[in-house]
């Protein structure tokens, strides 16, 4: 007898994150709103006007874990777990409870995370998650469900950045 399995590439929201103010941890929510082309509400990097391609950054549930930090210490806005996000493509639209983002580029580790333990931007380097700009506003709830759409072709692919030194 031959079992069949449907193979799901959904993923869930374990984690919501905002910034508040510079320099302060993140603050954990329940729900967000997204905002289209601009971010979380809430969130300071929100308030910036412009729809850039860092307005939200999202990450899998186990990356702080792997580095033995707690959610939200790597200013992650997003945390899911169940989906590969380190290897989705730039231009990748992801359905997050009822917004939809699209990754802009893999986020690479700065000088800020050696502030919080020194040699951690080696250590996260591939771990820091996916940046990502929201393309259709809506909400986000801890617990909601993280679907793979269409991949916009239009996106540009740089190349991955080099781990320095």
């Amino acid at each position: 007898m031959t079992q069949e399995y449907e193979m799901t590439i959904d993923g869930k929201v374990t984690g919501l994150f905002l910034g508040v103010a510079r320099g302060e941890p993140m603050r954990a929510v329940e729900a967000a709103d997204a905002l289209e082309s601009r971010g979380l509400a809430g969130c300071r990097h929100a308030q910036k006007a412009g729809g850039g391609k860092r307005q939200v950054l999202l990450m899998d549930a186990a990356s702080p874990l792997a580095l033995g930090l707690a959610p939200g210490q790597l200013k992650e806005n997003i945390v899911v777990a169940g989906l590969p996000l380190e290897t989705l493509p730039p231009g990748q639209r992801l359905a997050v409870g009822g917004a939809v983002v699209e990754l802009t580029e893999a986020c690479v580790p700065c000088q800020k995370l050696n502030d919080i333990r020194p040699g951690l931007i080696k250590e996260s380097w591939g771990k820091r998650g996916q940046l990502a700009r929201v393309v259709v506003g809506g909400p986000i709830a801890l617990g909601d469900t993280v679907r793979m759409l269409d991949v916009n072709a239009d996106v540009p692919r740089k190349p991955q950045p080099r781990l320095p030194g």
